[in-house]
């Protein structure tokens, strides 16, 4: 009686191990976004990816790497964190610390605008703060996107002044943070409902590679957009599919090795699609893949 008890409790034990490790919390760690806007230089970017993590932790089951490891890695390996971190880098980060996905972005608006009017010796004045944040996950085992979309915060205030008395609004710090934290609650909500537990694609994944359609010399025309989270200025590299290595015993392939072309530079980005000019290499051609 007892050795069956036991055979039951341990049979109950594996089985808890099991669902344990098939719903086991994605990997995630959040490098520094790059700041696009015109205003706050490279602190913007940093506080945006400090909010994406704490909004990660609060609000999501993902495992999130801590930021200041991180960054000691980061200065370590002299990678830097401008933000400005290609899908290969970010990869091979990803692969030194030990997680699955790596979120990079860039804050692509950030500001302020005034409106208002009136009269009889009284003006009403509006005030509105916006952010607008474009973040990618990368699969640090695929090197590719995965995951890419938008998330866009807004906030407005009003003023009245009375025959010159009371006043307008300057830039507000802490407007302009809730604006930024709106665009990040947005992007936290839009990946949590991405399906990364199950190895799927959710939300604005794409699963398809980015391929060149049309190669006119240095003029390149890729198959995807803004739609797969590119945007203008990005830089690409460009590789062709080499050797498939399968498994002798049951042909199964083990391995595909990729060659790398050179790279391109996009000049403008379209829903469905993008031009590039060359940066470095030569002999594209259409059907290689740009990541």
């Amino acid at each position: 009686m007892k050795r069956h008890i036991c055979v039951k409790l341990g049979a109950l034990l594996l089985a808890a191990v099991c669902m344990s490790n098939a719903w086991a919390a994605p990997r995630i760690a959040v490098v520094d976004f790059e700041n696009k806007s015109q205003y706050g230089g490279w602190k913007v970017g940093r506080g945006a990816a400090d909010m994406l993590t704490t909004e990660l932790v609060k609000e999501t089951d993902f495992d999130i790497y801590e930021r200041d490891r991180l960054n000691a890695v980061l200065d370590e390996q002299n990678l830097g964190q401008s933000g400005l971190m290609d899908v290969s880098t970010a990869a091979k980060v990803g692969k030194l610390i030990g997680v699955e996905y790596i979120v990079t972005g860039a804050v692509t608006e950030y500001g302020d605008s005034s409106a208002g009017g009136g009269g009889g010796g009284v003006h009403v004045g509006k005030k509105g703060y916006y952010a607008t944040v474009d973040v990618r996950l990368v699969d640090v085992n695929t090197a590719r996107i995965v995951f890419a979309d938008t998330g866009n915060g807004n906030k407005a205030s009003m003023n009245v002044r009375v025959f010159g008395f009371g006043g307008g609004e300057g830039w507000n710090e802490k407007h302009a943070s809730e604006a930024m934290r709106g665009a990040i609650q947005e992007l936290t909500q839009k990946l949590a409902d991405a399906d990364l537990e199950g190895g799927g694609i959710g939300g604005s994944v794409s699963a398809q590679p980015i391929l060149l359609a049309d190669v006119a010399g240095s003029a390149i025309i890729l198959n995807a957009g803004s739609g797969a989270g590119l945007t203008s200025g990005d830089t690409l590299t460009v590789k062709r599919k080499g050797r498939e290595i399968k498994d002798p015993a049951t042909g199964a392939i083990l391995k595909v090795t990729y060659d790398t072309i050179g790279t391109i530079k996009l000049t403008n980005v379209e829903a469905a699609y993008a031009e590039a000019k060359v940066a470095s290499g030569s002999g594209f051609k259409v059907g290689d893949i740009a990541e």
